[in-house]
């Protein structure tokens, strides 16, 4: 049985002004609930030396849409991997009280794009541009960059 990850206050949608695809609240989630939770039959993972063996369109959606631990490179399998990153984001990722989720951080609205800091995933070389819009962002985001979660 495969569980769900996702949120089920929590769609799809194809309006981001961050990128082409977002996550966006159905209806108000609290501070503190979660929006997300880690399980294992529902990521895919490879390793870092057979992503160059994967054809184009599909290395392509690995790197655009994974994260990285170590030599290993996961994905979600649901549209849990289409939740954007933000200089601000609205969740924070693996709380001590719940290490396999990523929680929201504060009230979020309904119709708020859900946002999280892909930093802590991001290997060293990994650069791109931001588009979130908040007041502290740092338009190009690499490893080195200081983000403050609110």
């Amino acid at each position: 049985m495969t569980r769900k990850m996702l949120n089920e206050k929590i769609e799809k949608r194809s309006i981001s002004r961050i990128s082409r695809f977002g996550l966006f609240a159905k209806e108000k989630i609290s501070k503190d609930e979660i929006i997300w939770v880690s399980s294992e039959d529902t990521i895919k993972t490879i390793h870092v030396t057979e992503l160059e063996k994967l054809v184009d369109s599909e290395r392509q959606d690995w790197i655009d849409h994974c994260y990285q631990i170590g030599d290993y490179y996961h994905m979600d399998i649901d549209d849990t991997r289409l939740m954007n990153h933000s200089c601000e984001p609205n969740t924070l990722d693996f709380p001590k009280e719940s290490p396999n989720a990523i929680i929201a951080a504060r009230d979020i609205e309904k119709d708020e794009e859900i946002t999280w800091n892909y930093l802590p995933f991001m290997n060293p070389f990994q650069v791109f541009h931001c588009n979130c819009g908040s007041k502290n962002c740092v338009k190009i985001v690499k490893k080195n960059a200081i983000i403050k979660n609110s």
